[in-house]
């Protein structure tokens, strides 16, 4: 049978892109079935940090916005401190920016794009996969599911299983372009005030991103939670460093202090986005079809940060199928094997480090404030300098007890969960 490409990508997110950009570049010919039209926007505190930048396999700085020293952390908006790396720890961007520039990359490569046809489902047959949008119908080899979170791709080849909902709200705002640039290098991070929910305030060129997450059974606590985030910034209650040339009180101190409140100017846009996160090592492969990024469910359940993970395993997609096309290998079993043992190992140990957060939010608080040790362990991992399946070893002849401990902060952090779920 004649078919439309050897692979057909459902999705022009970070993995799929990744993806095509690959198998283009190896003289695959790729098609990518895009539901909407780049740019386009979606919410995402798109910070890239070098553990992104090592995989992406061509230059990205043109759509750096800021690049990041500082980290303001609160508890429940109380108890804040702020550390600084000398080095950036990462870079924020925009979304649209990062899709559409990624996506170009992958067509100058080689690859084939159709903006405005969102997959619907999928047949597989004995050589080949027949995908459905709303208009047409195609044909290809392989597949590989790109599509994100809600992705019709995974529910199509029955690659849905062990995937715990999450979710994120997040809005675009201005404020004073003052404000914005005394901040371009500072993000916030609350955490602690909810079991498993965070919030955050991302510098972009113009504006920020201010953003709430967590698990989805917690909704109803999220826009609450946003609105507090938000009186958190008006009153610009944590340390503003006022140098020793600006005694408090002076002329100078008061603007500095004007400056360290963040006070929204415009909303620009307000909204919601599905977080899947993959709790088990699963299949992620079935017959013909791949699976890559939050189609697959490979989100940090400690962070809800995905970026990563959809680059990493749309490259890894992509070696599969290049392997399986030219006959290296028989079956995509590679491809589910690469994620399992590599990114499922990582993710594993962030949600159970996510959980010994949950149990006793206050003293890991404390212990990033007040321990150096723990705040260069931070960094490295945001860096992607270290991998969180090292962090026990960093707790020394305590490090037999981790397991025990980690099954313990998981009981009572889904008992908090629980709790918190069930009230009104």
């Amino acid at each position: 049978m004649t078919t439309d490409a050897d692979v057909i990508i459902a999705g022009a997110g970070p993995a799929g892109s990744l993806a095509a950009y690959e198998l283009a570049g190896r003289g695959i010919s790729v098609l990518i079935l895009e539901k909407s039209s780049f740019p386009r926007y979606k919410v995402c505190g798109a910070g890239l940090t070098y553990k992104i930048l090592r995989e992406i396999p061509f230059d990205v700085s043109p759509v750096f916005e800021t690049q990041i020293h500082t980290i303001v952390f609160s508890s429940g908006f109380r108890k804040s401190f702020k550390r600084t790396s000398p080095e950036p720890m990462l870079y924020c961007t925009n979304r649209d920016k990062l899709d559409d520039f990624l996506l170009q990359k992958a067509v100058n490569a080689g690859a084939r794009v159709i903006h405005g046809a969102k997959v619907m489902e999928l047949t597989q047959e004995k050589e080949f996969v027949t995908v459905v949008t709303r208009e047409r119908t195609f044909h290809s080899k392989l597949v590989i599911g790109a599509d994100g979170a809600s992705s019709a791709v995974a529910r199509s080849a029955g690659l849905r299983e062990n995937i715990l909902p999450g979710l994120a709200w997040e809005a675009e705002v201005r404020a004073d372009p003052a404000v914005v640039k005394a901040f371009s290098q500072t993000i916030f991070l609350d955490w602690g005030s909810f079991p498993g929910g965070y919030g955050w305030v991302f510098p972009k060129g113009d504006h920020f991103s201010i953003g709430v997450g967590g698990p989805a059974n917690l909704s109803k606590w999220m826009m609450p939670y946003y609105e507090k985030l938000l009186d958190y910034l008006a009153e610009g209650a944590w340390d503003c460093n006022v140098g020793p040339q600006e005694e408090k009180g002076s002329a100078g101190s008061k603007m500095q202090n004007a400056k360290c409140k963040i006070e929204v100017a415009e909303t620009m846009s307000l909204k919601s986005w599905p977080i899947p996160v993959r709790v088990k090592r699963s299949m992620f492969h079935n017959g013909r079809v791949l699976v890559a990024g939050d189609a697959a469910g490979l989100t940090d359940p400690l962070t809800g940060e995905g970026i990563y993970y959809a680059v990493r395993s749309g490259i890894l997609a992509a070696r599969s199928c290049h392997a399986y096309l030219q006959a290296e290998t028989t079956s995509l079993e590679s491809y589910t094997k690469a994620v399992n043992d590599e990114l499922m190992k990582e993710l594993l140990e962030a949600n159970r480090i996510k959980h010994l957060f949950n149990a006793v939010p206050l003293k890991i608080h404390y212990f990033v404030r007040d321990s150096d040790r723990a705040w260069k362990a931070f960094v490295k991992i945001l860096r992607g300098e270290r991998l969180y399946a090292d962090v026990p070893a960093g707790f020394g002849k305590w490090k037999v007890m981790w397991g025990a401990a980690c099954r313990v902060s998981k009981w009572i952090s889904e008992y908090r969960e629980w709790r918190k779920a069930g009230r009104s």
